[in-house]
């Protein structure tokens, strides 16, 4: 695939409204016809294929790098900002009017003394994120993080099968630790990142998600979803409560499971904050995304002062945190486990100018572990994509 041209802010803008007609380019743009028609000229003799539809009366981008030349494309950054609220917010109003005419999920943990609680947690999704190697081949998109929540959905099934040898589980305690959809504006030239916007990015979330609910809610006899809102879920420094996107991934899921008439899930997010507390078989479980702790969980400083001071604030028996995709397994003063979870997303070019290069082959996808009324961690497993 050859390189890409370079384009002008006009010229990638106009791309990223085809197919579209030119008076539907020049009302977008808002310049005259004219002028579309020598934008549209300047990236056609940049090697651009661009081609015109006679019967649908629209240009549209023919051109073999289509998918490299969208994520540079961008609309003025005002249209798209404005756009991407106006979707999340009406998204926000219609589920909320739903929601308050339905009954909420509220089923109750078994919690039989002879059995345990299975705990699935993954987190760090960053549906609508594109990830290439420097060849140019993608190696994570929509789809791929669909597949990975599915394959951990598979995984768990697999090893409640193994597990099952040497216990009994009644509840599964599904963790979400946030960061579903990636957003668009959550750092400078994220929009070159990306392969769908807001919508696009929070159904894709969302649908992934009630799939794998659906695949616990068949193998366990109640499953509980635990949820917090991470770092990427505001898509601009003044957006309020409602145009958090990983809250409407949430809502959608609630709303999703209600309608199918569930009867063995509750669902609990904490709606105003990066962090919950929960409880499992009688312990406190503190889960936060994890993006207001430091990269290490109890190894510095600045990491023991940080999570000694959680502890004593939230008094917790176990910890979950996400944010820094990689896997871990600490304890605060060698008593409070603190689970890191990964991301099944490899690490970019971020990643690379930061010096910490992804050199993985495997993808790590979560962590599965148990819980009992006595013993807070029984059997742990990191699930990954073999």
């Amino acid at each position: 695939m050859s390189d890409l041209p370079n384009l002008s802010p006009r010229q990638r803008e106009l791309i990223s409204y085809l197919p579209a007609s030119s008076s539907a380019l020049a009302e977008a743009l808002d310049v005259a016809p004219t002028t579309v028609e020598g934008y549209r000229n300047a990236i056609q003799d940049k090697g651009v294929d661009l081609r015109y539809d006679r019967q649908a009366n629209e240009w549209y981008l023919a051109d073999e790098r289509a998918p490299k030349l969208r994520r540079i494309s961008t609309k003025h950054k005002q249209t798209k900002t404005r756009e991407a609220n106006e979707v999340i917010e009406a998204e926000e109003s219609l589920l909320l009017r739903r929601l308050k005419r339905t009954e909420p999920l509220r089923a109750r943990p078994r919690e039989d003394p002879d059995a345990e609680s299975f705990v699935a947690a993954l987190g760090d999704l960053h549906f609508g994120d594109v990830v290439e190697t420097d060849s140019g081949e993608v190696i994570y998109d929509m789809e791929t993080a669909t597949e990975a929540v599915r394959a951990f959905a598979e995984k768990c099934r697999h090893i409640k099968r193994l597990e099952s040898e040497y216990t009994r589980f009644d509840d599964c305690h599904l963790i979400i630790l946030g960061d579903l959809a990636t957003g668009t504006h959550i750092y400078s030239g994220q929009v070159h990142d990306v392969e769908a916007f807001l919508a696009e990015q929070v159904t894709a979330a969302a649908q992934a998600l009630l799939d794998l609910v659906e695949t616990l809610a068949d193998v366990f006899e109640t499953v509980h979803v635990h949820g917090v809102l991470g770092n990427h879920g505001l898509d601009r420094a003044s957006a309020a409560r409602g145009s958090n996107t990983d809250l409407i991934v949430y809502r959608w899921l609630d709303d999703a499971l209600r309608r199918l008439g569930r009867d063995n899930i509750s669902i609990q997010i904490a709606e105003s904050s990066h962090h919950l507390n929960t409880e499992i078989r009688g312990w406190n479980v503190h889960v936060r995304h994890g993006q207001d702790s430091q990269k290490h969980v109890d190894k510095t400083a600045a990491s023991s002062r940080d999570w000694r001071g959680w502890q004593i604030k939230h008094d917790f028996d176990l910890a979950l945190r996400g944010h820094y995709h990689n896997p871990g397994l600490d304890w605060v003063v060698n008593k409070y486990p603190v689970v890191s979870l990964p991301s099944p997303k490899p690490g970019g070019e971020f990643a690379e100018r930061i010096g910490e290069p992804d050199a993985s082959t495997t993808r790590h996808l979560g962590w599965c572990f148990g819980v009992e009324e006595d013993r807070k961690l029984t059997f742990k497993r990191l699930v990954d994509d073999q």
